[in-house]
């Protein structure tokens, strides 16, 4: 197989499989147009997931930087950017980051984590999951590294000390404990904010 053909060959299997992983995405339900109507649970552009006449398309296929809302005859195209995220009808929540889209984990958390999973299958490369955090919904998304979270929290030398301790590399930040039901990251945030004030009660006495 000559060269040319060859590429044209791995561009054809390329959007097939791109086509497949975009069409097994779960049907986006409605919006959240900020943080606040996220936190309220107020959903814009809501189709119940049955509603066949309101539609709306990520456009992930093309990494457009708007999503499109399809009511009957007429669109509308908003900015990624200037929306804070969407509903899926499994009841997932994804926020969007730039041109992408990032679930969250354990919303009710202080430290929200998110997960992104970039697909890598031409070369037969397993997919990457990438993990980004949040001191909250009102706070911007960066990559979870143990550098960026303890920056995140400069004067908790507790909470810092615990990340140390607890944690060897990047990945392990995502870790989730079963018997708490909870990240772990949050769960030691919580013990350093009870041992802090702990310390702050004694100093004043």
């Amino acid at each position: 197989m000559h060269s040319t053909q060859l590429k044209l060959f791995f561009t054809v299997l390329l959007l097939i499989i791109s086509f497949n992983l975009f069409s097994q995405k779960e049907r986006v339900r409605a919006i959240y147009r900020t943080s606040e109507d996220f936190v309220k649970g107020n959903l814009s552009f809501d189709n119940n997931c049955n509603n066949k006449h309101l539609r709306i398309r990520l456009n992930d296929f093309f990494s457009k930087k708007y999503i499109t809302v399809k009511r009957g005859d007429s669109s509308l195209r908003l900015l990624k950017n200037d929306i804070f995220g969407y509903r899926n009808c499994n009841n997932e929540i994804f926020r969007f980051k730039g041109k992408i889209e990032l679930f969250l984990l354990n919303a009710g958390e202080q430290i929200l984590i998110y997960k992104h999973i970039v697909s890598k299958p031409p070369m037969g490369r397993t997919n990457v999951t990438n993990y980004y955090f949040s001191l909250g919904v009102n706070f911007p998304v960066q990559t979870l590294t143990i550098k960026n979270l303890k920056n995140a929290f400069p004067a908790n030398l507790i909470f810092n000390n615990f990340i140390d301790a607890n944690f060897k590399y990047n990945t392990d930040l995502a870790a989730f404990d079963e018997i708490k039901k909870i990240y772990r990251i949050n769960l030691l945030l919580n013990e350093s904010l009870r041992q802090n004030n702990s310390r702050e009660r004694i100093d004043k006495q």
